[in-house]
């Protein structure tokens, strides 16, 4: 790491940033660093890193394996990305062959949160590509007082698509903005 300093490092090398309580996995070029016993503080001194622009994932225990192209976040799991926050009990990140991020599976009292909507389910699994963002165990999404539920809750994070289905409820009040608040946003 000698002679790169300051912002050099991020726009050449630190394209992403996980930092936990007792590890730190940085992504740059094409492969992955992980540096025991590290934390935020440092990544930030040395890599020049602004948490407000990172997706940051710390959890109890990381389990890395470039061979597999996987990592596995488990226990008390926190997502906090610019766009979101997420909770859930363990979290699978498999990557491509470039080592970009390709589905991402949650399991175990998943929470998403976005703005003013939040979303609770027993799994969720998002495929990084499509946007497709699948809730399954008892999901039900939040928009201010309106309410969906359903068995399983299927869409797309760049379109107006939605699908909820079988046993669809969709809870609506009259001071809302209606199911094209709950669905779009503004």
């Amino acid at each position: 790491m000698s002679g790169m300093t300051g912002q050099n490092n991020v726009a050449g090398l630190a394209s992403r940033c996980r930092c936990g309580v007792r590890w730190l996995v940085v992504r740059w070029g094409i492969g992955w660093m992980v540096f025991p016993g590290m934390t935020a503080a440092w990544a930030a001194d040395q890599f020049a890193i602004n948490e407000a622009e990172a997706t940051v994932i710390t959890s109890e225990r990381l389990t890395f394996d470039q061979g597999e192209q996987m990592a596995l976040f488990e226990g008390n799991v926190v997502v906090r990305d610019p766009a979101l926050r997420m909770r859930a009990d363990r979290l699978t990140v498999r990557f491509d062959a470039r080592n970009q991020a390709e589905t991402i599976e949650a399991e175990g009292r998943v929470i998403i949160q976005q703005e003013e909507t939040t979303a609770w389910a027993q799994n969720a699994s998002y495929e990084v590509e499509s946007g497709k963002i699948f809730l399954e165990g008892q999901p039900r999404i939040r928009r201010g007082r309106d309410i969906l539920e359903g068995d399983t809750i299927t869409f797309w994070r760049d379109t107006n698509k939605m699908i909820c289905e079988p046993r669809a409820r969709l809870v609506l009040f009259p001071e809302g903005e209606g199911p094209r608040g709950l669905f779009i946003g503004d």
